[in-house]
């Protein structure tokens, strides 16, 4: 049933007034109103977003935009207590901004950036934290999740983003930090069925179930099942066909023992797209229709799929100790053929220059574009561990809280190409030739072939291989001296076996590397009081050659040509603070952070690789979440992001930004409940220009820009509810990345669009 709570206790003045100045720019008359309402409305209310059913068991009950807690192992304290920048996104946010991928969470989250799948390295959730690469670095309860895809959230309770380096906790890589996907569990005592179907424009359809029921009083399941099917808004032939399973249990065996089991399969089919070309004289994209499409329909495709088993056994012998033991088995595959819209060219009247061009249609004077077909084959197979004993302790006076385990990966990258046929039949039968490389017109592109190119194995060559073994040990200490200091000390060691062999350009490669590092966190934490932490932290992280493995070569963090090469270093320093005000329910958050990479990998002349780049991202972050009364509830934040090159063997480099970052990021959700059964809310983000460039900000660049969503909440009765979302409410064409090359191109993101959902509670 539909969850009903009395009104929380007044908020503290100062939480108020810093939290509803944030709130009051996004919905000012939401602010006025809640005023009238602390300490003096004694109605019972719903909370907007929640259900007693399927709430998130980590958030506060009373407030569910401010999860209280991490669903790692690794991070033992409540996010207020644990000094690290996180940004915890729950389910009923995710719900509230209409996000239905990973990639919409990407998109409007302060901190994050979205990237290009390149030449060299996948098509799929390619993302930046704190300026850096983070493509390998998702994780799935806890898990790291190799292969570059393209992931679904229907099954996920919430995303947390770790910011900073964080390879004592997570392992190598993290440099700008990680992000967590965090599964939805089964639970006791609480059987529900909740479903949820949205229509939309677009063709939009989507269709979830998520069930719990426990069997008896050892034994609970959970079922969380979807399909989707829609076409991308503003873009055309653009879309994606989807569905998924992700079924789990808990067996309880006796008081101490119990036993995780789940089972997630994904499947995804739909039109890849590499959106724009840019205009060589603005070093813009260029001025076309929103919905221009420059790919090739009945060629290319794009298709994703997951299948990933996971058991984990706990055993608890005291209510101080706790050994778990965590194994998983998985297949990714990432597949896909998409056209490339290089840039512009005008034809000329010379055959001799455009023999082709004439011969297709086009006119002396008319601007076309030409495309290639970037493809890839991908799976990646995998089995992990993770075993760890997490004790609660003391020696003497001192409390500890201790984390020490050890971690076994063992990963294989296949990377097949395709081939396609030279001759192909229409459907009346005539025989046609097949390009590889089509041309477009620039302002009316026709990318519809009426015939279709299959893309075949092609046996002619052989795949590219990647396989990885790693080996870690970690141990964190959370040791608490008194009420008001408390120290975190973490250490990892870590051993990364990597081999790359295949073939590129009709010339063979093998490579191997096998490197150990050790890579730190010290952490100092004060309590002046209960509700407040201040902390200031040093951490480390590694990148070792290869670390990217989706790509072989160096230019995209591959291993070929850099195999001999000591893996980068990275240096991160934070000072921050978290202040739970709202008698508990809002937590604001504010840190301050630079990150050092001292050898940075460069090459410096053909073929040579060496690491001699100095390379520092700074800046400092705020955010809010949960209720600032018990009608108001605001999710958000603010990042400030200077990072640059500063010192590089070309020197021209030196001084000059990251590609792909931009300096201000802006995002703030604010929900209001009008009445106990009517709420609505509104999101705003805003994102300043990014330029390209394959390490240093080149020229060419993309727009910042505001964006606008709208949520409606109704609440007809303990079972049936309504929720409106309104997407790009004023249908601003902006683009999510732009392409690291010379000649780029830039992603188009989504236009506005709107659905209903109708979310039905038994």
């Amino acid at each position: 049933m539909t969850k009903r709570i009395s009104p929380l206790r007044p908020a503290s003045a100062s939480g108020t007034l810093l939290a509803g100045m944030m709130s009051a720019a996004i919905f000012p008359s939401a602010t006025a109103m809640a005023n009238d309402d602390i300490g003096n409305d004694q109605r019972t209310i719903i909370v907007t977003g929640q259900r007693a059913d399927d709430a998130n068991p980590n958030a506060d009950p009373d407030a569910p935009f401010k999860v209280d807690r991490s669903a790692n192992g690794k991070f033992t304290e409540e996010v207020r207590d644990t000094p690290k920048s996180i940004t915890v996104i729950p389910k009923e946010v995710i719900e509230d901004v209409g996000a239905t991928s990973f990639r919409d969470i990407a998109r409007t989250t302060p901190g994050v950036t979205l990237g290009t799948g390149e030449g060299g390295n996948a098509f799929g959730d390619r993302i930046f934290i704190r300026g850096f690469e983070a493509r390998n670095d998702i994780y799935i309860d806890g898990m790291r999740d190799p292969g570059v895809s393209s992931r679904e959230i229907f099954a996920v309770e919430q995303i947390e983003i770790v910011k900073g380096p964080s390879s004592a906790f997570m392992g190598r890589g993290t440099t700008g930090g990680s992000v967590g996907l965090e599964s939805k569990r089964p639970q006791f005592d609480n059987d529900f069925l909740v479903s949820e179907g949205t229509i939309g424009t677009e063709k939009l359809f989507r269709g979830t179930v998520d069930a719990n029921h426990q069997l008896n009083d050892s034994l609970a399941v959970r079922v969380n099942g979807l399909y989707h099917t829609a076409d991308t808004p503003g873009r055309d032939y653009v879309d994606s066909e989807r569905w998924g399973i992700a079924a789990g249990l808990e067996w309880q065996l006796s008081d101490a023992v119990k036993i995780d089991a789940d089972y997630y399969i994904f499947r995804m089919d739909g039109m890849s797209d590499y959106g724009h070309p840019f205009d060589p004289a603005t070093q813009e994209p260029y001025a076309v229709d929103a919905d221009n499409f420059y790919g090739a329909v009945g060629r290319d495709f794009l298709q994703n799929g997951a299948d990933i088993g996971t058991v984990a056994v706990e055993w608890s012998p005291s209510d101080s100790v706790t050994f778990r033991s965590q194994n998983r088995y998985g297949k990714v595959y990432n597949r896909y053929v998409v056209s490339v819209p290089r840039s512009p060219r005008t034809v000329s009247a010379d055959p001799a220059d455009n023999a082709e061009d004439l011969a297709a249609g086009f006119s002396p004077g008319d601007i076309v574009v030409s495309t290639g077909a970037p493809q890839r084959n991908a799976e990646t197979e995998y089995f992990a561990n993770i075993t760890s004993v997490t004790g609660r302790f003391e020696t003497g006076n001192v409390e500890h809280v201790l984390v020490a385990g050890g971690e076994f990966s063992d990963e294989e990258i296949t990377n097949f190409r395709y081939a396609f046929p030279a001759l192909v039949e229409n459907e009346n039968g005539d025989r046609i030739d097949t390009p590889g490389d089509f041309v477009r017109d620039l302002f009316n592109p026709d990318p519809v072939l009426g015939y279709n190119i299959p893309a075949t194995l092609d046996n002619s060559s052989p795949p590219s291989v990647t396989k990885v073994k790693s080996y870690s040990f970690f141990l964190l200490d959370t040791i608490k001296f008194s009420p008001q200091w408390q120290l975190l000390l973490g250490g990892r060691y870590e051993s990364f076996d990597i081999t790359a062999s295949g073939e590129s350009r009709g010339n063979p490669f093998q490579a191997n590397s096998k490197v150990d590092f050790f890579n730190g966190q010290a952490s100092l934490i004060y309590k002046p009081v209960e509700a407040v932490s201040i902390y200031a932290s040093f951490a480390t992280s590694s990148n070792p050659s290869g670390e990217q493995l989706d790509s072989t070569s160096p230019t995209y963090g591959g291993l070929v040509g850099v195999e001999t090469l000591e893996p980068e270093r990275n240096k991160a320093y934070e000072i921050g603070a978290k202040w739970e005000v709202a008698d508990g329910h809002l937590l604001l958050t504010a840190a301050a952070f630079r990150i050092d990479k001292d050898n940075a990998r460069e090459q410096t002349a053909p073929g040579v690789y060496e690491l001699v780049g100095k390379l520092r991202s700074q800046g400092f972050e705020v955010g809010v979440n949960g209720n600032i009364t018990p009608r108001l509830a605001v999710f958000g934040g603010y990042s400030y992001l200077d990072a640059k090159i500063d010192n590089s063997a070309d020197p021209a480099l030196d001084d000059s930004r990251f590609a792909n970052v931009p300096k201000h990021n802006f995002s703030l959700l604010t929900t209001y409940a009008l009445t106990d059964q009517f709420s609505l809310g509104m999101q705003a983000y805003y994102r300043s220009r990014i330029y390209g460039g394959t390490s240093g900000a080149g020229s060419a660049s993309v727009p910042g820009y505001w964006k606008f969503d709208a949520v409606g909440r109704f609440q007809i009765n303990d079972q049936i509810q309504l929720r409106a979302n309104v997407i790009n409410m004023f249908d601003k064409r902006y683009y999510d990345a732009i392409y690291r090359s010379g000649s780029p191109f830039s992603y188009v993101a989504p236009g506005r669009s709107a659905t209903l959902s109708v979310e039905l509670t038994f």
